[in-house]
């Protein structure tokens, strides 16, 4: 929560079995919801998920059984995060192209 809004970050992520995990360990502390969509990905990237999602209740998998590209996942995440009640929401890359420490910079306009 920041500034008493709730933030869920949408991780749209296809093949990045070598990036996930660290994505979702260095996640901000004041988000409350990591969505993260599997877009049918045929490594490991998919069972990364469910095992952080096993310890760590922000982590929130969506798996597609087929991969229906980024635009898809972008729309499922951002319908997630509303369903979740989500206040705002941003977009950061399953392969940790964004900073963490930017995030906050990116959602405080919005709030």
């Amino acid at each position: 929560m920041l500034d008493g809004k709730t933030v869920g970050v949408s991780v749209p992520a296809y093949k990045e079995e070598r990036f996930i995990v660290e994505v979702i360990e260095t996640m901000p502390h004041f988000v409350d919801k990591i969505i993260i969509v599997n877009d049918g990905s045929p490594d490991s990237t998919g069972e990364l998920i469910d095992k952080a999602a096993a310890t760590n209740a922000k982590v929130h998998p969506v798996h597609h059984e087929v991969n229906q590209g980024l635009g898809q996942s972008l729309i499922d995440g951002y319908l997630e995060a509303r369903e979740l009640g989500m206040d705002v929401v941003a977009v950061m890359a399953g392969d940790g192209q964004m900073a963490p420490a930017d995030l906050e910079s990116v959602v405080r306009p919005i709030i």
